[in-house]
């Protein structure tokens, strides 16, 4: 692969990792926290791309900026459980 190829990639695999959330508990309160995170993690990587296309449009930069902003919004609900295995899904 070449390198900017690899860089591409890197952008997919920090969308990825940004709105790949685990899915929420059963709980109200868990669902509402789920769904307002996932706004606010694709509002963050819709703002990324845009500014990342008007300025440098290089997607190293972008990707970096996603998995920053990945860190500063951790998942705080409760993830669902599988009953069956005990699994986070």
């Amino acid at each position: 692969m070449s390198e900017r190829t690899e860089a591409h990639v890197d952008l997919l695999d920090a969308i990825v990792a940004a709105l790949n959330l685990p899915l929420p508990a059963v709980e109200v309160a868990d669902e509402r926290l789920y769904y307002r995170l996932l706004e606010r993690r694709a509002l963050a990587v819709r703002i990324v791309i845009e500014s990342n296309r008007a300025v440098s449009r290089d997607p190293r930069l972008a990707a970096d900026a996603i998995r920053a902003r990945i860190a500063e919004e951790p998942v705080t609900y409760t993830p669902f459980k599988d009953e069956k295995g005990g699994e986070v899904r």
